[in-house]
């Protein structure tokens, strides 16, 4: 009875769907079906405002931020999004200056006093194409599946090669697996500048205790601008740079928002796997996300332990740190939702739904009938390597010298080949990349903290099983994996290296391999050894990708024959996406409902003046006064801060626009529910809610709390 409970209720929220919000949406290919539903709830733009090939349309206003989103909102190339998707910039830059830009802020009173954002670039997508045909050219008539992938993979950089332009970047990316491929094309512009970043206490209020977590009162935004070259084009950063003008740029609204209003978000999120057999999930609940734990908790306790030494380590740390803390509680999160949700069980039942398929339609199972038994004996291969690869791959992410030595001896290994031949990441069009981290090395390079951090993730391998640990470390140590002798092993790499410093790093960068090869830096030699190691597991993971091409495709192909398409969507890949929403709230647990806005009240009662719940003076002022200005909200009679919707995002989101129907930005995304982290595997309409910041509090403290009217005049604010 339990088992057909299940089922039904599994049943019924697949097709509930269609009236719920589930679904992150290629804008260029928006249904019918789906684009009369958003205009039923409230979307006044036609399919070419939000997408037009080349532009203009709103989705050159939306910039992939290399792993969050932004939007421009001026004529002058002025960026927003997220505090802590700009984190990053600030880390580094207090890091080079000595000052602590993260809890102060910073705010540049004069385009000249705009300071770079090391590291970061703004993408403006301009075409999207079908390459399906031209990528698996010849690719299914190889038997071997690792040759059959590596001539995937070469027709892959054989189309971006002759595609790519200067001051364009080209990407392919596959979708339902497999089956269909397109090639994006962006501007890519690589001068980019902070604006202004409120300070920690405003942007980062909460911190890891809020993170995830509702209600929220964080404002989490900040500006950021695109500078180009004196002709208009795409350049490095320069004194003599120009503002760059986007051909369209968002509205800021300073609208009244209510519950149940109609929103749409364009992003890009970075992974979903939603299609996932229930084998696979069960996998991820009791091995991938206990073990990811376990592991990073580790390695966050000695970055902490690091900070406390010194301002500077705190300043070179903080960047990591943040990025590892938010991993372990969404981890943790999946963990708790896998669990309450029963997430293997419910799948397990839509599979049950696909076998009755087959099982009465002879034509569906003659074509698919060995789909999950393929997909199964495939996964298990994958499973044994996904846990060497886990042990083994993050190993030399451990240390900021070690996974630098090892990106010098691939780029020199590699420029050996032809540029079509190399790997992909390692081809000239890359250098200018590996260029720009080998230099921002010295903004995260802390030496007790680098040498702790590797020292711990040595002594981890000697713990695992030894069919899981790195051969060639197991040999440099002679398999004494003891605290004595790794010690001994660890003196050596950091009194003797020269790694740390960028020259030297740049002159070993611009050697020829042989030069490598003989170099008696010790990180280079450690380098050198661990290096052939890992293109083995490289090799296994091209050959499981070539195996894979045979049956994921079909796999897909089942899902869409037995639930049909109308509404079937692919995971996220980083891609532009666009999802469609409401403002709601939600009932986590019984008795309980949270209501979707919160108000500048709620930040004053969160207050402990300790961190992360420290609210500045001037803010308190402005609230005792009631000085809210435009900003304030008729019924709730004070500053909105933070919201809730509808919305199907994950990671990459960050920064997202939330834009009303009329497409007036009215919100940054920032973040979701702990309860909603799951979704990522199975997406659950009654909890799986967003956090964005309202527009009008983004206002809010750019003009009465940060006084910054420079920024303020240049919106184009709508009320």
């Amino acid at each position: 009875m339990k088992k057909i409970l299940i089922f039904t209720l599994a049943f019924a929220m697949l097709f509930f769907s269609i009236f719920a919000e589930e679904g992150m949406f290629l804008p260029q290919r928006l249904s019918p079906a789906l684009y009369s539903r958003m205009k039923s709830m409230g979307l006044e733009l036609s399919p070419e405002q939000i997408w037009k090939q080349g532009g203009p349309s709103l989705s050159q206003a939306v910039v992939n931020l290399m792993g969050g989103t932004g939007s421009f909102v001026s004529p002058n190339g002025l960026i927003v999004t997220n505090h802590h998707v700009a984190f990053g910039a600030v880390q580094r830059q207090s890091a080079k200056m000595g000052i602590d830009l993260i809890r102060k802020g910073f705010l540049a009173k004069s385009m000249k006093e705009e300071i770079p954002a090391p590291g970061y670039k703004a993408l403006v997508l301009l075409r999207m194409d079908d390459v399906t045909d031209k990528v698996l050219k010849g690719v299914m008539k190889m038997k071997d599946p690792y040759k059959r992938y590596l001539r995937l993979e070469k027709n892959r950089k054989k189309i971006i090669k002759k595609s790519e332009k200067p001051g364009y970047r080209c990407v392919i990316k596959s979708f339902y697996g497999g089956e269909k491929y397109y090639l994006f094309t962006y501007l890519e512009l690589k001068d980019i500048r902070i604006v202004y970043v409120p300070p920690s206490s405003i942007g980062n209020y909460g911190g890891d205790v809020d993170n995830w977590m509702w209600p929220r009162h964080t404002g989490d935004f900040s500006f950021l601008r695109a500078y180009v070259g004196p002709d208009g084009k795409p350049a490095e950063y320069s004194p003599r740079n120009v503002p760059y003008h986007p051909m369209v740029y968002l509205k800021f609204s300073a609208r009244n928002i209510n519950p149940g209003d109609f929103m749409f978000i364009l992003g890009y999120p970075g992974s979903t796997e939603r299609y996932m057999p229930s084998f696979y999930a069960e996998f991820m609940e009791k091995e991938f996300y206990p073990r990811r734990i376990k592991f990073l908790d580790g390695w966050i306790k000695i970055l902490e332990e690091g900070s406390r030494r010194s301002k500077i380590a705190e300043f070179k740390n903080a960047g990591i740190l943040k990025g590892l803390n938010n991993a372990i509680k969404n981890w943790k999160g999946q963990l708790q939702g896998f669990k309450r949700l029963h997430v293997v069980a419910r799948k397990k039942a839509l599979e049950e739904k696909i076998q009755e398929a087959l099982e009465k339609d002879p034509e569906l199972r003659a074509k698919y009938g060995d789909v999950f038994p393929r997909y199964r004996k495939y996964f298990e291969k994958a499973k044994r390597l996904s846990m060497k690869s886990f042990y083994s791959g993050w190993f030399p992410y451990g240390s900021r010298l070690l996974s630098s030595a090892i990106e010098i001896v691939y780029w020199t290994r590699e420029r050996l080949k032809k540029d079509i031949d190399r790997k992909p990441g390692y081809m000239d069009r890359d250098r200018e990349n590996h260029i720009i981290r080998l230099k921002m090395v010295d903004m995260a390079y802390e030496p007790w903290t680098d040498r702790q951090v590797l020292k711990y993730f040595i002594l981890q391998q000697g713990k695992v099983p030894p069919q899981y640990r790195l051969k060639a470390l197991e040999r440099l140590l002679n398999g004494d994996f003891s605290e004595k002798n790794v010690d001994a092993f660890l003196d050596n790499l950091y009194k003797n290296t020269r790694m740390g410093d960028l020259n030297f790093r740049l002159k070993l960068f611009n050697s020829p391999y042989r030069k490598i090869l003989k170099c008696r830096d010790p990180f280079i030699k450690f380098a050198l050894q661990i290096v052939p190691e890992m293109d083995r597991m490289e090799r296994q993971a091209k050959a499981l990708g070539g195996e894979a091409l045979e049956f994921l495709p079909e796999y897909y192909a089942l899902w869409r024959a037995v639930f049909g398409s109308e509404f079937m969507y692919p995971d996220a890949n980083g891609t532009l996406r666009l999802t469609y929403g409401t403002v709601k709230g939600y009932s986590p647990r019984d008795a309980v409902f949270y209501l979707p806005q919160t108000s500048l009240t709620g930040v004053m009662e969160k207050e402990t003046g300790r961190e992360p719940f420290i609210v500045p003076k001037k803010l308190k002022e402005l609230w005792k006064k009631r000085e809210f200005g435009p900003y304030e909200d008729p019924e709730m009679k004070n500053v909105p801060v933070d919201f809730l919707t509808t919305h199907d995002t994950t990671g990459g989101n960050s920064g997202s626009p939330v834009l009303n129907g009329k497409g007036e930005l009215v919100g940054l995304l920032f973040d979701g529910n702990l309860e909603s982290v799951v979704s990522d595997y199975y997406f659950w309409p009654p909890i799986t809610r967003s956090i964005s910041v309202d527009s009008r509090y983004v206002l809010f403290i750019t003009d009465k709390f940060q006084g910054a009217q420079r920024i303020i005049k240049e919106l184009r604010i709508v009320r």
